[in-house]
């Protein structure tokens, strides 16, 4: 059985194996007697001293012994394994692994990871033997984030320290054949812009399209079906906003991560006594006191999304995420949520819907892209115009020149008419924008903080486009 990828996660052997399903093998180092008589010396002191709890004090208990670099390493892996999350350690500090799925005891567990994109999902030789094991596996999570288990209530949903979500069930109350659990993780750092342009998930014409429309603080929705990237390409578009900005994020888990210096952040609260709750609706009505130039509801599912419709009548900038398949079904059941006038004033802001999915490309791999943008426009009822689409021929958004996309676009047409902006300008301006994303892909500058430099120092140009 061949190898498809190995590498390290601490000082542990990550082997992903061929198979008819790929296998994800976390491979422990193994400990000479020597270092499992520290290593359970150093368990005993830890019991004693509650400052373990911080890494950063472990030095003065290695200190103790002399150790050399791959003792020390395979030690302190040990160590974190058994205040962190036991036998789930690796994946959850593996950034290559996007969700840890457990559907109970007997089964292995599974992964989705970033680079084995042929498979929707991969297995792990971590296989929980027992209820027990699993449960005790829920119970390790939830005192991570204060929270307890009960069959009163058996189903937890929490966020871990690091950000990461958690779904959970316990015991056979609701889920056959016993617990379970789902950890949607956070990424340790927000995935660029430029690296979505390397994996092919948009074009860079379409990114400075988008990009320019963010001058002008519209109302943007951003759709599709669950895990299709819609808060990764969220975080990727605020990322671009003008450095000057106000940014206010409402989640009810945070998940968005700028690199933003007036950045706001807030989330919601759920508490035993639901009296103390804080909703997103709450935040919503109270994020529009911060005079936000953008307003970001990370998922919208009530009646918060009124508060993005008076920012945008407001001429405030508003985004949000919504699961929905197309642009008709997203609209409807938005405007099911509002009274009539709002739902009214709502066509009336929005300006566009980016339609987030997965394709199929040549090699057979489903990857996950930008199907799809549409403009809308509202005179007797809505219309939707669309702008880009994707080609699955040639595996990338058309149209691909500026020429094409002023003529198609209505939007522009508006710019150019409301702010007396010529198309000659703004296909200027679209092509400074397309211009940088395409040297910062050439010279394979995809962190999101080197980024944020480049951006800061696009806008530090002194150009004001409006």
């Amino acid at each position: 059985m061949g190898t498809i990828l190995s590498y390290k996660v601490l000082s542990v052997t990550v082997n992903i194996e061929e198979g008819e399903v790929p296998i994800y093998k976390v491979e422990e180092p193994l400990l000479t007697q020597e270092e499992k008589d520290i290593l359970d010396s150093m368990l005993r002191k830890f019991y004693v001293d509650t400052t373990v709890l911080d890494f950063n004090h472990l030095i003065k208990y290695f200190s103790e012994y002399d150790l050399n670099q791959d003792s020390y390493e395979k030690i302190l892996y040990y160590i974190k394994k058994k205040f962190l999350y036991g036998n789930l350690t690796i994946p959850i500090l593996d950034p290559e692994v996007e969700e840890i799925e457990c559907r109970g005891y007997g089964y292995p567990v599974t992964l989705v990871h970033r680079r084995i994109e042929r498979y929707p999902r991969i297995l792990t030789n971590i296989i929980p033997r027992s209820e027990e094991e699993v449960i005790n596996s829920i119970e390790n999570l939830a005192n991570k984030s204060d929270k307890s288990i009960s069959l009163a209530k058996p189903y937890l949903e929490f966020s871990l320290p690091e950000g990461h979500r958690v779904a959970a069930t316990v015991s056979k109350e609701i889920s056959l054949p016993g617990s379970t659990f789902d950890i949607r993780k956070f990424p340790f750092s927000p995935i660029s812009p430029i690296s979505m342009l390397r994996n092919n998930v948009f074009t860079p014409l379409f990114f400075a399209y988008i990009w320019f429309l963010l001058e002008f603080k519209p109302f943007l929705m951003v759709i599709g079906p669950t895990g299709t990237g819609k808060t990764t390409f969220l975080n990727a578009l605020l990322g671009v906003t003008n450095p000057l900005y106000k940014i206010v994020t409402i989640e009810d888990t945070p998940e968005i991560n700028l690199n933003k210096d007036n950045w706001v952040r807030l989330f919601s609260r759920t508490t035993l006594q639901s009296s103390y709750d804080v909703s997103l609706f709450e935040l919503s009505k109270l994020a529009l006191r911060y005079r936000p130039d953008y307003l970001v509801i990370g998922e919208v599912r009530g009646k918060e999304i009124e508060a993005l419709v008076h920012a945008s009548a407001s001429g405030h900038g508003s985004m949000a995420t919504f699961h929905a398949g197309t642009p008709r079904e997203a609209i409807t059941r938005i405007s099911s949520l509002l009274t009539p006038e709002m739902a009214k004033l709502f066509l009336q802001n929005l300006w566009g819907v980016i339609v987030l999915g997965s394709r199929k490309g040549k090699d057979g791999i489903n990857k996950r892209v930008v199907v799809s943008f549409y403009e809308t426009s509202v005179s007797k009822k809505v219309k939707f115009r669309k702008v880009f689409s994707w080609s699955n021929e040639k595996e990338s958004l058309i149209p691909i020149s500026s020429e094409n996309l002023i003529r198609v676009s209505h939007r522009l047409d508006f710019i150019s008419r409301t702010y007396g902006i010529s198309a000659d300008e703004i296909k200027s301006e679209i092509g400074r924008r397309e211009k940088l994303l395409h040297e910062l892909l050439t010279n394979n500058i995809t962190s999101s903080e080197e980024v944020s430099l480049h951006v800061k120092k696009f806008y530090l140009s002194g150009y004001n486009v409006k």
